[in-house]
C-alpha cells in the first residue's frame, strides 16, 4: 500500500521513524507473505498456527488502515471516505469477485450443488456471521468470513477515525475499545457462547484490528515512544514476541477454545504488533532483514490472491501429486497457489490498481 511520507515523531527510535517516513513501508509485505503461508501450510494439513495467519492479517490492516488515514488528515486536514471507499472497493471487490464466480461456477459446471446460503452471505461480506451462527460448510468460500471482518470494520472505521481524530482522542479512545472488547468477549466465555460466534463475529474480534489502530495512533502522536524505544533496544528481542506467539500456538492445540478465546486472541494481536514495529526497525539487519527480500516482498503483495486461492488451488494439486512424498505434495500446492495467485493479481487486481491510483492521497507542500 502506498502512503504519503510524512516524518513521523523525532521522539520514535531512529530506525522506526525513518521506516514509517517511507513511502511503502518496509518489512510489512514479508509479514503479509509470513501470515499468508502459515494459512496455506495449515489448510495443507501440517501442523501450523492457520489462525495466527488470519489475526496477523487482521492486526496489519488496522494498522495500515489507520496510519493511511493519519497521513491523509495530517496533509488536507481531513479524510475523503468517498475516495477511501473508492481506493477500498477497487482493491478489494474486483480479486475477490472474480474468485466467487470461478469457484462458483466450477461447482456448478462440475454437478454440484453450491452451498447457496453460505455463498450469498460470502457476495455481500456477511459470511463471518452465518458461519458464526449456522456453522461453517466446509467449502472453497468458507474462508471469507475473515474478508467480511475487514470489510465490516473499513464501512465502519473511517467515519469513526474522523470523529475521534477531530477530538484528538484518538489513542486514548482505541486503547478503551481494546479493552472494552478482551471484557465483553471474557464475559460473552463465561456466559458459554459458542465458540463458533467468539471465533467468525466481528464484535468478538474487532480488538485485533483495533490493536492495529492504537499502534499507528500511538507511533503517529508518540505516546508509544517508551514502548518503540524498549522493543528496538536490540535486535535480538523480536525474538521475544516469537518465542511467546509459538507458545500460544502450542496451549492452543492443548486446549483450543479454553485459551484461544481467553488469553491467546489477548496476546497473539499483542506480539504480532510489537513484531510490526520491531521489523520495521530492523528491516536491514542481518537477521530480520528476510522480511525485504524480494521473493518476499513479492508474496506479501499477491498475498491477499493468495489467500482466496489457497483453498481451491492446493485441492486438485495435493490430488494429482498424491502418490508422492508429502514434501513433493507441499511443493506442487505451494506453486499451484502462487500461479493462481499470480494470475489473479496481474490479470484481475492490477488493472483495478492503476484505477485506484487515480484516488491516491497527493501530497501537498
Amino acid at each position: 500500500m502506498n502512503m504519503v511520507a510524512v516524518r513521523p515523531p523525532a521522539v520514535l527510535p531512529p530506525a522506526v521513524a525513518s521506516g514509517l517516513a517511507q513511502r511503502h513501508l518496509a518489512s510489512l509485505d514479508g509479514i503479509r507473505a509470513l501470515a499468508a503461508f502459515l494459512v496455506v501450510f495449515y489448510h495443507f494439513g501440517l501442523p501450523s498456527p492457520g489462525g495466527l495467519g488470519v489475526l496477523a492479517f487482521f492486526v496489519l490492516s488496522g494498522f495500515l488502515i489507520t496510519w493511511l488515514l493519519l497521513k491523509e488528515h495530517d496533509n488536507s486536514g481531513s479524510v475523503s471516505l468517498k475516495a477511501f471507499y473508492l481506493r477500498r472497493s477497487l482493491r478489494i471487490f474486483p480479486a475477490f469477485y472474480c474468485y466467487w464466480l470461478v469457484v462458483t461456477g466450477a461447482t456448478l459446471i462440475l454437478g454440484r450443488t453450491p452451498e447457496w446460503p453460505q455463498a450469498i452471505s460470502a457476495l455481500f461480506y456477511v459470511s463471518n456471521y452465518y458461519q458464526a451462527l449456522q456453522g461453517d460448510p466446509g467449502t472453497v468460500l468458507s474462508h471469507a468470513w475473515s474478508l467480511g471482518i475487514e470489510e465490516q470494520f473499513y464501512l465502519l472505521w473511517p467515519g469513526v477515525f474522523l470523529f475521534l481524530r477531530g477530538r484528538k482522542m484518538l489513542f486514548h479512545a482505541t486503547s478503551v475499545i481494546v479493552l472494552a472488547i478482551w471484557a465483553y468477549r471474557l464475559t460473552l466465555v463465561a456466559c458459554q457462547v459458542s465458540q463458533g460466534y467468539i471465533y467468525y463475529a466481528l464484535d468478538t474480534r474487532l480488538d485485533h484490528l483495533m490493536i492495529g489502530c492504537w499502534l499507528a495512533a500511538g507511533l503517529h502522536g508518540g505516546q508509544l515512544r517508551h514502548v518503540s524505544r524498549m522493543l528496538c533496544a536490540s535486535p535480538w528481542l523480536p525474538l521475544a514476541p516469537l518465542l511467546c506467539l509459538a507458545g500460544s500456538a502450542r496451549l492452543d492445540l492443548l486446549w483450543p477454545s479454553v485459551y484461544r478465546d481467553t488469553a491467546g486472541f489477548i496476546a497473539d494481536p499483542i506480539c504480532v504488533a510489537a513484531l510490526i514495529v520491531q521489523w520495521i526497525a530492523f528491516r536491514d539487519h542481518v537477521v530480520w532483514g528476510f522480511v525485504n527480500w524480494g521473493w518476499m516482498r513479492y508474496l506479501g503483495r499477491i498475498s491477499y490472491s493468495i489467500y482466496l486461492y489457497q483453498q481451491a488451488a492446493m485441492g486438485p494439486a495435493k490430488r494429482l501429486f498424491a502418490p508422492a512424498p508429502m514434501m513433493v505434495q507441499l511443493v506442487a500446492a505451494a506453486t499451484s497457489v502462487i500461479l493462481c495467485a499470480s494470475a489473479s493479481y496481474f490479470l484481475v487486481e492490477q488493472p483495478f490498481l492503476r484505477l485506484k491510483q487515480r484516488f491516491e492521497i497527493v501530497k501537498t507542500e
